[in-house]
C-alpha cells in the first residue's frame, strides 16, 4: 500500500509505466510526463495526495487502491483524458496492461475520482458575496463540446436541439463561471443541449447565485432587458473606455481558461462515450485545471 508520494516518485513512476526510455537529464523527464499526462508530475501527485487523504466519499481511495496498481490506473485516467486515444489497444501497448484495464467500468471508475474532487476544488466562493469586496465578480461563459450524434430521438434523424452553430455539428454545453481576481473556477454546470442559449441555462441556475449588487462579465449572448438580469454586464458603446477594456480583458481571460481545458483532447476531439461520461470527463478534466492554477502552473493573467 502506498499513500504519500513525493512529486519525484509520481515522476519516475509515471515514466517507467510509459515502457519507454527514460532520459538521463531532469528536465527532458518532465517534458516526457507532460507529454503524455498533459499536466506536471507536482500536480498529478498533488491530485494523487487528494484522493488518498479526502474524506468526500465518491473520491476517497479505498486500501486496494492505494497500491502501486492504483497509481497506475490513475495515471492511465490522466493519459486518457489527455490524448484519448481512439481505441483501448493504444493504452494497452503503452502501459502494456490488460484490455479490462483500458477502458469500460475499470478506466471511468478512476476518471469518477478525479471528478469528485470538484466539491473541493470548484465551489462558489463567499468572497463572491461580500458586500465589501469588488462589483465585478465573475466571468461566465459558455464552451461548448462535440459529441457524436445522438440517434435515439423519438421522431426526427437528426436532432437541431444538440446542434452548435459554433462547430456545425452535435455538441454540449458546459457553462463555466470563473472568479475574476481570483485564477479560481467557482462553477460548472452541463451538460446541456447545445441548441439551448447561454442566457436560457444561465436562468436555470447561476442567475440565482450572484449577489444583488454584484456583476458579472459576459458577451452578448447574455443580453437581456429583464429587471433581475442585470447584473449580466455585456460589451456596450456607452462604457468608458477604461471599463470597455477592463471587461474585454476578462472575457479574454475566460476564454484562456477554455483553451487550458480544450488543450485534453477528451474536450477537443469529438467525444465517442455518451453525454454522462462527457460530464464526468468534463469535470476530471476542470478539475486537473484548477490544481494546475493552484500550483502556479497555466496560471491565466490579471485582468
Amino acid at each position: 500500500m502506498i499513500r504519500f508520494l513525493s512529486p519525484a516518485d509520481v515522476l519516475a513512476r509515471g515514466i517507467s509505466y510509459l515502457g519507454t526510455h527514460r532520459p538521463r537529464q531532469q528536465s527532458a523527464q518532465i517534458e516526457l510526463f507532460r507529454e503524455h499526462y498533459g499536466t506536471s508530475h507536482v500536480v498529478l501527485a498533488n491530485i494523487w495526495k487528494d484522493l488518498t487523504e479526502t474524506l468526500i466519499e465518491d473520491a476517497r481511495l479505498d486500501e486496494k487502491e492505494k497500491t502501486e496498481k492504483g497509481l497506475k490506473m490513475f495515471l492511465i485516467a490522466s493519459f486518457f483524458l489527455f490524448t484519448y486515444p481512439k481505441n483501448r489497444g493504444l493504452i494497452q501497448s503503452r502501459f502494456n496492461v490488460c484490455k479490462t484495464y483500458c477502458g469500460g467500468k475499470k478506466l471511468w471508475h478512476w476518471v469518477s475520482k478525479i471528478a469528485a474532487l470538484k466539491a473541493r476544488k470548484i465551489y462558489w466562493d463567499p468572497v463572491l458575496d461580500d458586500p465589501n469586496s469588488e462589483t465585478f465578480v465573475i466571468t461566465i461563459d459558455g464552451t461548448d463540446k462535440k459529441m457524436w450524434e445522438p440517434t435515439s430521438h423519438p421522431r426526427y434523424n437528426v436532432d437541431k436541439g444538440v446542434f452548435s452553430k459554433k462547430f456545425a455539428h452535435a455538441a454540449q454545453t458546459f457553462e463555466i463561471g470563473l472568479s475574476i481576481y481570483r485564477n479560481k473556477i467557482v462553477w460548472i454546470s452541463g451538460p446541456h443541449r447545445a441548441g439551448k442559449g447561454d442566457l436560457v441555462i444561465f436562468r436555470e441556475g447561476l442567475k440565482y447565485m450572484i449577489a444583488n449588487g454584484k456583476l458579472a462579465i459576459v458577451d452578448l449572448g447574455y443580453q437581456s432587458s429583464e429587471p433581475d438580469e442585470q447584473m449580466l454586464s455585456v460589451p456596450s458603446h456607452l462604457d468608458s473606455k477604461e471599463l470597455y477594456n477592463f471587461k474585454s480583458r476578462a472575457r479574454l481571460r475566460h476564454e484562456t481558461l477554455n483553451g487550458r481545458i480544450a488543450a485534453f483532447k477528451s474536450m477537443s476531439d469529438t467525444f465517442r462515450h455518451g453525454k454522462e461520461k462527457m460530464k464526468l470527463a468534463f469535470e476530471a478534466v476542470a478539475v486537473i485545471v484548477q490544481y494546475q492554477m493552484d500550483n502556479g502552473e497555466g496560471q491565466i493573467y490579471s485582468v
